[in-house]
């Protein structure tokens, strides 16, 4: 899923719709080429200096062509995808902390470990172990 969202506060288009269908103009023959469906793509207006239609909805007399969900109402209601646990291990990284070598935090997006595993992190390769887990149910 695709989040498309525009700086329509700048003064050059002042919340303006012919801007607005300039711009969407413009990048949908990109994304559609980059492999992204129609039905992927969220357009929000929004302006990321103000807040204006992050949280709160945009009041009709800023900008009375959209009437559509706010940038974080998409983001709650998009579909979470599942887990697959017998596909090929795809962990994140989120931290890392240098104590006796390096230690790495991540969370297991896809596939299964166990501790003891030899694993590689990339984009390098770095041979590495899975020392110990921390099961967290969600």
């Amino acid at each position: 899923m695709v989040v498309m969202v525009n700086k329509m506060d700048d003064p050059s288009c002042n919340w303006k719709k012919e801007r607005w269908d300039e711009i969407r103009t413009g990048l949908l023959p990109f994304l559609l080429k980059t492999g992204y469906k129609e039905t992927d793509i969220y357009w929000v207006p929004i302006s990321g200096l103000t807040g204006a239609n992050l949280l709160k909805p945009l009041e009709k007399s800023v900008c009375s062509w959209y009437d559509g969900p706010t940038f974080m109402e998409i983001i709650d209601n998009l579909p979470v995808e599942k887990r697959d646990a017998e596909g090929p291990l795809r962990i994140p990284i989120l931290d890392k902390q240098k104590d006796r070598g390096i230690v790495i935090h991540g969370k297991v997006m896809q596939g299964t470990v166990r501790v003891g595993d030899k694993i590689a992190l990339s984009p390098h390769y770095t041979p590495s172990q899975v020392g110990f887990i921390l099961d967290h149910k969600n």
